[in-house]
């Protein structure tokens, strides 16, 4: 259900199949008589939320995406959904999602990718054995680093202070961050809302190219199977 070489299912397919196993909780479901795979949801535990579980998912149909939901996640509670935008069809009935944002998936292309080399950009590893690149000057900041990595790709980030801002350093410390990452043999790519127009700009300056996924991050609550509520 997943294509590993796939920008499309990068999200998706980290999370399922190289996240940690000691914070990840798998729930399947197959077709008895053809052995065909009708769908996944996965329950993880991250930073981005101590006590918001992560929720990924690939079903084919809201029939198995209740079944499922309801084997993983417990009525009431919240959690972060982040899911290829082909799956919230699916979620009617099941949660309450609030705070929706809508990412669009940028993979670099390498031919249009031309390093910066900018003396000021200082790059380690950080925990995880995950590269970060800066700048510290002035007081201000620029830092670009990975979020995530999988043997294939890594979705990388960059922060820059407010005042560090049209000083060039959002584009340098991003394009050492993508050299870090192709270093690392691995395919560098970048969630940003389609109103963040200056995150737009700088990836695509870069050689980032939109590949027409999208991927959707939401704050939720379970509400239980549809069917059996109030049972």
């Amino acid at each position: 259900m997943l294509d590993v070489s796939s920008a499309a299912d990068a999200p998706t397919a980290y999370y399922t199949l190289f996240h940690p196993p000691e914070r990840s909780a798998l729930f399947t479901r197959t077709d008895a008589r053809t052995g065909r795979m009708l769908g996944f949801v996965g329950r993880f535990q991250t930073g981005i939320d101590l006590f918001r579980p992560l929720v990924t998912m690939a079903c084919r149909d809201a029939s198995t995406a209740a079944d499922l939901l309801a084997e993983a996640l417990a009525p009431g509670r919240p959690y972060i959904l982040f899911a290829n935008i082909n799956q919230l069809s699916l979620l009617s009935g099941s949660m309450q999602i609030d705070d929706e944002r809508l990412l669009m998936i940028y993979q670099l292309d390498v031919r249009r990718f031309d390093p910066i080399l900018n003396v000021l950009v200082q790059c380690r590893t950080v925990v995880g054995g995950l590269p970060r690149c800066e700048i510290n000057s002035g007081g201000q900041q620029a830092i670009a680093g990975v979020n995530w990595q999988s043997p294939a790709f890594a979705e990388i980030y960059v922060q820059v202070d407010p005042g560090a801002r049209l000083r060039g350093w959002g584009q340098s410390v991003t394009s050492a961050i993508t050299q870090a990452v192709l270093d690392g043999g691995r395919i560098p790519i970048y969630l940003v809302e389609s109103d963040n127009e200056a995150s737009v700009m700088l990836a695509e300056k870069l050689g980032y190219v939109d590949t027409g996924a999208r991927q959707i991050y939401a704050d939720v609550v379970y509400l239980g199977h549809p069917s059996r509520r109030g049972s």
